[in-house]
C-alpha cells in the first residue's frame, strides 16, 4: 500500500497550534498567490508612474544606475525577513518576530510601525489612483470628485477583502498578470520602436545623461533624492509574510515568494524605465514641463492615443491591485495586533467573520482611514503619506536589530529541512540590511525637503508611545495581553537554536 502523503494544512495547523495559536484564518495561498500578493505590494508600475521624472529633476537620465546599490541593500534585507519567515510563520510578521526574539515591548513598537507603513500605504495606493484618472473621467476634477474615485476604489478593495482571501487572490491575480504583460509589454514595443521605428527619441545616450533639467548643481543631496526612486519602488514584497497564516505549507511558500517577487521586480523595473526613458520624444525639458503624466505623454506621442488608452486600462489594474493588497496586509497587522489585545477596541478588530473567516472591522477601519486621509486637504493628505517610506524602513531596522539579537539569545527557531536558510551568514546579511536601512531613512528624513515625513513620523510613532504607557506597558507586563509566546519551544522543528 502506497503511504498517503502528509496533508498540509493538518501539518500547517498544528505547526502554528506550536506557536500558541488555532488556526482561524482560511489557509487557501498557493506559492502564485504569494508571490503575486507580494509583487502587487511592490507594484513597478505605480512607483513609475509617480516618479519618472524623479531622475531628470535631480541628476539625469544616469541616475539609472543607482538600482544597482539599493537592489543589493534591499535584498539584505529580504533575505532576513525569508529566514525569518521560514522559521516563525505568523500572521503579524514583524510584530511577532520581533516579540519573540527581543521581547513584547519591542514587538508593540514593531508591529505599531508597521501598521503605521501600511495603513497609510493604502490611502496612498488609492490617492495615487485617483490622481491618475481623475482627469481621465473628468476634463477638470475637482478635489471632491477626485476623492469620490478613491473613495470608490478603497470600497471595492475592501469588499473584496471582506468576501475571503481567496477572492481578494484571484482578483489580484488577474492584476499582477496585467502589470507583468501589459506594463513590460508596453515596455518592450517601446523598445523596439526606439532602436527601429520612432524618428524623435533620445535613445540609450540618456542612460548616461548627468544634469537636472532645471540645471540645479549636481550634488550627494541630488543622488540622495535620485536614489528614492528605485527605493520607493522596492518596498512591499514582505506582503506575503504577513499572511502566513492563509498560506499552505508558509515555511516553504513565504520566503521564495519575497525573494521571487523582490527579484522580479528589480529586473522588471529596471528594464520597464530604461525602455520608456530612451523613447523620449523632443527633448527632457520638455517631458518635465508638460502636464500629463509622463509615462502616458511618452506612450502617446509615439504610438497614438488608442495605444495610450490601453495603456491606461493596464495602469488602473496594476494600480487598484497594489490597493488591494495593501489593504490585505494593513489589515492582518491589525488583525495580529487586535488578537493579542494590544488595539483599542481589540475584541471588535480581531473578529473573524462567522461565513467569511475575513477580519470584517479590521478592514472597515484600514478602509475608513485610507478614505479619511483622502478626505483632506491635499497638503495635508500628501503630509500624512510621507510617513509611508519612512515607517517601511523602521520597521526594516527593527527586524534586523532582532534577527541579530535573536541569534545571540539562541532564540530563532530551527526551520525545516531543505528550507529556506542563511546559516552563518545570518549576522553579516542583517548588519548590512540595517546600515542600509539606517541610511535610507536619514536620507528620507534629513533633508530640508523631507522635514515634513521626519515630523510626520514622530507624530505617528508618538501615538504609539502615548498608547504604549496609558495602556499596553503595564498589561504586558502583568501577561494579561500580548503574542503567546510560551509554546515557542514545542516540537523538534521550532526548538530554539544559537546557530545553523
Amino acid at each position: 500500500m502506497t503511504a498517503r502523503p502528509p496533508n498540509h494544512d493538518t501539518v500547517d495547523e498544528t505547526d502554528l497550534t506550536q506557536f500558541g495559536y488555532e488556526q482561524s484564518l482560511k489557509r487557501s495561498m498557493g506559492p502564485l498567490a504569494s508571490f503575486a500578493l507580494s509583487f502587487s505590494m511592490i507594484s513597478i508600475t505605480t512607483s513609475a508612474f509617480f516618479l519618472f521624472s524623479n531622475f531628470f529633476t535631480t541628476v539625469g537620465g544616469a541616475g539609472i544606475w543607482l538600482w544597482i546599490p539599493v537592489a543589493i541593500g534591499v535584498l539584505m534585507i529580504v533575505l532576513v525577513y525569508a529566514h525569518l519567515a521560514a522559521r516563525i510563520p505568523i500572521t503579524g510578521y514583524a510584530y511577532q518576530w520581533n516579540s519573540r526574539l527581543v521581547g513584547k515591548h519591542y514587538g508593540w513598537f514593531s508591529g505599531w510601525t508597521a501598521l503605521v507603513a501600511f495603513v497609510a500605504g493604502s490611502a496612498s495606493v488609492a490617492q495615487a489612483l485617483a490622481s491618475i484618472f481623475a482627469p481621465e473621467i473628468w476634463a477638470n476634477p475637482t478635489q471632491m470628485q477626485t476623492v469620490s474615485l478613491a473613495g470608490a476604489t478603497v470600497a471595492a478593495a475592501a469588499l473584496f477583502n471582506i468576501i475571503s482571501i481567496k477572492t481578494t487572490s484571484l482578483v489580484n491575480n488577474i492584476g499582477v498578470a496585467f502589470e507583468i504583460v501589459g506594463s513590460l509589454g508596453a515596455a518592450a514595443v517601446l523598445l523596439i520602436g526606439t532602436l527601429f521605428f520612432f524618428h524623435h527619441t533620445q535613445g540609450l545616450s540618456v542612460l548616461t545623461q548627468i544634469g537636472a533639467s532645471d540645471g540645479s548643481p549636481l550634488n550627494w543631496t541630488a543622488v540622495g533624492a535620485a536614489a528614492l526612486l528605485p527605493v520607493y519602488t522596492l518596498l512591499g514584497w514582505e506582503g506575503a509574510a504577513d499572511l502566513a497564516e492563509e498560506t499552505k505549507d508558509p515555511r516553504r511558500t513565504t520566503p521564495y515568494a519575497m525573494i521571487r517577487a523582490n527579484y522580479t521586480s528589480i529586473f522588471a523595473s529596471i528594464f520597464m524605465i530604461v525602455a520608456f526613458m530612451i523613447a523620449i520624444p523632443h527633448g527632457i525639458k520638455d517631458l518635465v514641463a508638460q502636464s500629463e503624466n509622463p509615462l502616458i505623454y511618452i506612450f502617446r506621442s509615439q504610438l497614438g492615443g488608442v495605444c495610450a488608452a490601453v495603456l491606461e486600462v493596464i495602469v488602473f489594474f496594476a494600480v487598484f491591485s497594489c490597493l488591494l493588497a495593501n489593504m490585505a496586509v494593513a489589515v492582518r497587522v491589525c488583525y495580529a495586533l487586535s488578537r493579542d489585545r494590544m488595539l483599542p477596541a481589540s475584541n471588535i478588530l480581531g473578529k473573524l467573520g462567522k461565513t467569511t473567516s475575513t477580519p470584517t472591522w479590521s478592514i472597515v477601519l484600514v478602509a475608513v482611514f485610507a478614505f479619511g486621509v483622502n478626505l483632506l486637504s491635499s497638503g495635508i493628505a500628501n503630509n500624512v503619506i510621507s510617513i509611508v517610506n519612512v515607517a517601511y524602513y523602521l520597521t526594516y531596522a527593527l527586524t534586523m536589530t532582532a534577527a541579530i539579537v535573536g541569534l545571540q539569545r539562541g532564540l530563532i527557531p530551527n526551520g525545516l529541512p531543505g528550507g529556506f536558510g542563511l546559516g552563518k551568514w545570518l549576522v553579516p546579511v542583517a548588519v548590512a540590511g540595517l546600515v542600509f536601512s539606517v541610511g535610507i531613512i536619514l536620507e528620507m528624513t534629513l533633508p530640508d525637503a523631507s522635514h515634513v515625513a521626519a515630523e510626520y513620523t514622530l507624530g505617528a510613532e508618538a501615538l504609539g508611545v502615548v498608547w504604549y504607557f496609558v495602556y499596553v506597558r503595564s498589561r504586558l507586563n502583568s501577561g494579561t495581553i500580548g503574542p503567546v509566546i510560551s509554546g515557542q519551544s514545542l516540537g523538534s522543528d521550532i526548538a530554539p537554536i544559537a546557530a545553523e
